[in-house]
């Protein structure tokens, strides 16, 4: 079938028994047919797997697959061991409680044959929250890859066509990571392929995201926390190697979206640490490390010292 090159669709899962037969059926109902459905159970405790295992019985292009105990536990890490049984020339990346549109096969497979010979391409998509949907459009841009390294994150997992033979040679995702998946290997794909990818921000959108509130603030704060501790040593690593140094300061984006959402649900320690991690790797100069610590401890003792007074403890 060279006219219709299989696709794997990979998809990790984790206590999504509620939720993945709709996203299963999104797959099953794709105007383009020949394409393999990977999944892989990150070590469910509900029904997810009888879920998944009654359509492998219905349809052999479903394969499941349990993560291997001795992997590491997260969805990137399943993703990874998708990639690695996967046998499609291109592959796409499907959350188990998001949607393909039923042209969105057929539709990146057109695009990839009218751009041929690039290393990925990038669709736009919806978001789906309370039941309603709106378009995220992808903004025209020159330079994606500074924008991504400043944080303006404009396309997600799914909204990505990858060729299986770059996605190997870039490892697949960074397994060691909490938080920041989509965000890294992104980065990391747009350094090593230079200029040969497409992002279609004007095209027709054919996947939807379903936005989930985060309900443990604290607990997501955390990951992000170790997440950028990894992830803004790994992109200064890789600025300088791809002889970018002097745009190490774009990342202080992170730092940025950090304070504004999620500083008062984070330790002082660990927020003093994080100022840290930003000076050590040179985002931030010196001064303004000591200014930022400074004025954030600063307010924190105002803060104890307030509550001491208004209610005596």
């Amino acid at each position: 079938m060279t006219n219709k090159p299989l696709v794997s669709v990979i998809i990790p899962t984790y206590n999504r028994a509620h939720l993945i037969s709709e996203t299963l059926d999104s797959v099953l109902a794709q105007t383009y047919a020949n394409w393999e459905c990977i999944v892989v159970d990150d070590g469910s405790t509900d029904n997810t797997e009888n879920m998944i295992k009654n359509y492998v019985a219905i349809d052999h292009k479903f394969k499941f697959y349990n993560r291997p105990e001795n992997a590491i536990k997260g969805a990137s890490s399943c993703r990874n061991f998708g990639l690695k049984r996967a046998s499609g020339k291109y592959v796409v990346f499907l959350d188990s409680d998001d949607l393909l549109l039923p042209h969105c096969l057929s539709n990146r497979i057109l695009k990839a044959k009218e751009v041929p010979n690039l290393y990925f391409w990038v669709f736009p998509m919806a978001v789906q929250n309370n039941g309603k949907q709106h378009i995220i459009s992808i903004p025209k841009c020159d330079d994606y890859l500074k924008a991504f390294l400043s944080c303006n994150i404009y396309w997600q997992t799914m909204c990505t066509l990858w060729d299986i033979e770059f996605l190997k040679a870039l490892n697949g995702f960074n397994s060691r990571y909490p938080r920041l998946n989509d965000p890294e290997i992104h980065i990391r794909a747009m350094f090593h392929a230079n200029s040969n990818y497409r992002v279609f921000g004007d095209g027709i959108y054919d996947s939807v995201y379903r936005e989930a509130p985060i309900t443990n603030k604290s607990a997501y704060a955390l990951n992000y926390f170790k997440a950028l501790q990894l992830f803004v040593p790994d992109m200064c690593n890789q600025l300088v190697t791809h002889k970018k140094r002097t745009q190490k300061k774009l990342l202080k984006g992170y730092l940025n979206h950090y304070i504004k959402d999620f500083e008062r649900h984070t330790p002082w320690k660990n927020m003093v640490a994080l100022y840290g991690v930003f000076y050590r790797n040179n985002v931030i100069p010196f001064s303004e490390y000591l200014s930022s610590t400074g004025n954030y401890l600063l307010l924190k003792l105002f803060n104890v010292i307030f509550k001491k007074m208004k209610f005596g403890y």
